[in-house]
């Protein structure tokens, strides 16, 4: 459960500072970067070896993400941000719907 954090606190504090905030300084640069990395430690719910193809297409698209944020006061609109966000999300839900840990016994 406390993985499952690690996705959605993330894409909580890229969808606040979209929403709320109409020019970005340093500050929530700092903020996105916080996020960013906690959103990098949803993979250490895998083993190095054996991350699943799902979850690599969800960082992968945490990425793309990740970079169009920072260019969005300069060439994108919050809609758009707001598109990639959503579409982060659903691959994350898919994500952790497919691989949820077993319980040990």
């Amino acid at each position: 459960m406390k993985s499952v954090l690690f996705y959605f606190v993330p894409l909580i504090v890229y969808a606040m500072i979209n929403n709320l905030v109409e020019r970005l300084y340093w500050p929530y640069y700092v903020a996105l970067l916080l996020a960013f990395l906690g959103f990098q430690l949803a993979r250490l719910r895998y083993p190095k070896d054996a991350v699943p193809p799902i979850a690599k297409i969800t960082q992968g698209i945490f990425y793309i993400l990740t970079v169009a944020f920072i260019f969005r006061d300069q060439y994108l609109n919050p809609l758009m941000i707001n598109v990639l966000l959503g579409i982060t999300l659903v691959i994350a839900i898919v994500e952790i719907m497919q691989y949820r840990r077993k319980p040990s016994a």
